[in-house]
């Protein structure tokens, strides 16, 4: 990208300009995160954990209501035998493509770099096929 300067003598000068790619937003961190679990899918602290962020659950339940999709919601019991948390996973291969492509939509419109061709393989191999007429 070129950018005219004048100088102080008034000549107009071309200037290179560095295209630095913009860091991605934590929603675009929270839903590749989600992604990238497969089936074993994540729990609220795994988010607040691999992306640095609080509010897990929300990030989750933005989706659905975005996509009109559901997440699966498996009870656990919490390690100190006190209590139980949520774990999310995706129930349909459709619902993580309609997901994949949410995330490279915005990524494409915030320009920011979104999934790699290469990264939607990697994600979707991660998700058997599975009949939506459940």
């Amino acid at each position: 990208m070129q950018k005219e300067t004048r100088t102080g003598a008034g000549i107009v000068e071309q200037v290179g300009t560095v295209n630095i790619p913009k860091p991605a937003p934590k929603k675009h961190r929270a839903r590749v995160y989600m992604l990238s679990t497969g089936i074993e899918g994540w729990t609220e602290n795994d988010i607040l954990r691999h992306c640095r962020l609080a509010s897990g659950r929300n990030y989750g339940c933005e989706l659905e209501r975005k996509l009109d999709i559901a997440l699966e919601r498996i009870d656990e019991k919490n390690p100190d035998g006190v209590g139980s948390h949520f774990r999310y996973r995706f129930k349909y291969r459709e619902d993580v493509e309609r997901v994949v492509q949410l995330v490279n939509v915005h990524a494409a419109i915030g320009k920011y770099p979104g999934l790699s061709p290469r990264e939607v393989s990697d994600i979707l191999s991660l998700y058997p096929a599975t009949n939506n007429a459940e």
